[in-house]
């Protein structure tokens, strides 16, 4: 048997594992996550003359719903917690530290609105896109 012949044999029996390790989302988990995680960053702009803890919190318990979703569907489908690596950790954490501390800043200005509002359709494209490579249908490499 020669490498390509192998490498081809090899392509569905990989295929096949992928899809029995980890099971597609169903098609509603992708848009709707993706929403949340959006607006969970859109809510975190500057408000002048508003320095309350509402939005921000908001934001937080729809980031954290979001990923409550996508956990208890995957723990519904059996599969087994993914590990979570230090270095996405810090990013994230860093990211939500920046980003809910600058809401707080009274000094800041609202007119920077547009550029969380832009973060957050970046962020809902980006958890969609993630999230949808799992969904059934979807064309995997």
């Amino acid at each position: 048997m020669d490498a390509a012949e192998t490498r081809s044999n090899l392509g569905p029996a990989r295929r096949s594992h992928d899809a029995s390790a980890r099971p597609p989302l169903p098609l509603w988990v992708p848009p709707v996550c993706a929403v949340m995680f959006g607006a969970a960053v859109a809510l975190q702009t500057p408000r002048d003359g508003m320095p309350g803890l509402t939005a921000p919190l908001v934001g937080l318990v729809l980031a954290l719903g979001a990923y409550a979703l996508v956990t208890g569907v995957r723990a519904r489908q059996g599969t087994p917690k993914r590990r979570v690596s230090p270095a996405a950790l810090a990013a994230t954490a860093t990211g939500v530290a920046a980003f809910s501390t600058s809401s707080l800043n009274s000094t800041s200005t609202s007119d920077l609105r547009w550029l969380y509002l832009a973060a957050g359709v970046v962020v809902a494209g980006i958890v969609w896109y993630r999230l949808q490579r799992n969904a059934p249908g979807s064309a995997r490499s």
